[in-house]
């Protein structure tokens, strides 16, 4: 087939069918969630967050003091979901606040 007869295709659908071919695949959505983490976060949160990392499916999170940790760890399951929800994935197994 010649490369003229070919119909376009989405931008958005080429570079989904990139990462789902992706050697990597794992490693790239883990860097995307930790790249769309501040803006799903939020503000607030997002300011507290001192560092986060993964340990296989667990999204580490060091938090800047004892209050801050407490409220993150009770919105841990939503934010999993919001961030799972924006890479398109079910990476975050779990979170872990410290």
């Amino acid at each position: 087939m010649s490369y003229y007869n070919k119909k376009p295709v989405a931008i958005g659908d080429l570079i989904k069918s990139y990462i789902d071919k992706y050697p990597r695949k794992k490693e790239l959505k883990r860097g995307m969630v930790l790249s769309v983490l501040p803006k799903v976060a939020g503000k607030q949160i997002n300011e507290q967050i001192i560092n986060a990392w993964f340990r296989e499916d667990t999204l580490c999170l060091k938090v800047s003091n004892q209050s801050w940790r407490q409220e993150v760890h009770m919105q841990r399951y939503a934010l999993m979901q919001r961030l799972n929800k924006e890479v398109r994935g079910n990476i975050i197994r779990e979170i872990v606040v410290y």
